[in-house]
């Protein structure tokens, strides 16, 4: 066969034009065959989980046990609270007035301290030493409390800052802290009962 035929011969397979709708047709098929049998085998995949008990979460008995609410206000309401202020409610919300403000933190921990005094303790599971009260502590923040403010709340509830020295760490025996160790959060607003 002469070159100027094979050119001819290529050059017609170009010109020709596809069909490309049985093509889309097999696709549409495809998928929906896949999209059938994924769902079945997701359903049949669910039943066959089972999730194995755990081995170090412990079940506390929480019966007897003291509830102690913290309010935190992250916006101003009125002009009352001022942002990111503490209640300890029967108390007024504790306002801190600056950044280097540890006021509102520093009162948070004198009322904590009373409770913890006043709280019947347990040993703690872990084996520190450490004497936990028997004390459940609910953290309340409304949507606009800035996160930073949450931490810092539980750094002082754990005793492992001190707001008496700039919210630096405490360096000291975990047997003198006086921890709240169960905390709670909700999505209650807070002052709600």
């Amino acid at each position: 066969m002469s070159e100027s035929g094979k050119k001819k011969h290529f050059k017609g397979a170009i010109e020709g034009e596809l069909d490309l709708v049985p093509l889309i047709d097999v696709v549409f098929l495809i998928l929906l065959f896949f999209v059938l049998c994924g769902r079945l085998s997701t359903d049949q995949r669910t039943e066959q989980i089972s999730v194995p008990p755990t081995k170090t979460a412990a079940k506390f008995d929480t019966k007897g046990w003291e509830r102690v609410v913290i309010n935190v206000y992250g916006k101003t309401q009125d002009g009352k609270p001022p942002r990111n202020s503490i209640a300890l409610p029967p108390r007024p919300p504790w306002v801190s007035s600056g950044i280097d403000d540890y006021t509102g933190y520093q009162q948070l921990r004198t009322a904590m301290n009373s409770v913890y005094d006043k709280a019947e303790k347990y040993d703690d599971p872990k084996g520190t030493g450490m004497r936990l009260p028997k004390v459940i502590v609910e953290i309340r923040a409304d949507a606009e409390t800035e996160w930073r403010v949450v931490q810092e709340i539980q750094q002082v509830l754990s005793d492992t800052i001190d707001p008496f020295n700039n919210m630096l760490p405490r360096q000291v025996d975990p047997k003198q802290l006086r921890a709240f160790v169960n905390l709670d959060f909700t999505t209650r607003k807070p002052g709600e009962k």
